[in-house]
């Protein structure tokens, strides 16, 4: 089966990112985390993490959409 088949009926599912985030991001990252801790404490951190995580999965998904769209507009075009 395509992949433009598997979309359509829903069996699609992406496969793991294939580049791990920089180590100095990852290392910026766990920094504000441990700032946040460090100012807000750790319960403020897990009331917290659900929404965190909506919201990181609405940007991703917002991005992959953008990115579709881009792609089928290059298809379009060199037609």
């Amino acid at each position: 089966m395509s992949i433009l088949q598997d979309i359509y009926n829903s069996a699609y599912a992406p496969g793991k990112v294939q580049e791990a985030m920089p180590f100095s991001l990852r290392l910026k990252e766990r920094a504000v985390r441990d700032a946040i801790v460090e100012a807000l404490g750790e319960e403020f951190i897990k009331r917290h993490q659900d929404d965190w995580e909506k919201v990181a999965h609405f940007r991703d998904y917002a991005n992959f959409r953008e990115g579709f769209k881009l792609g089928v507009a290059f298809m379009l075009e060199i037609r």
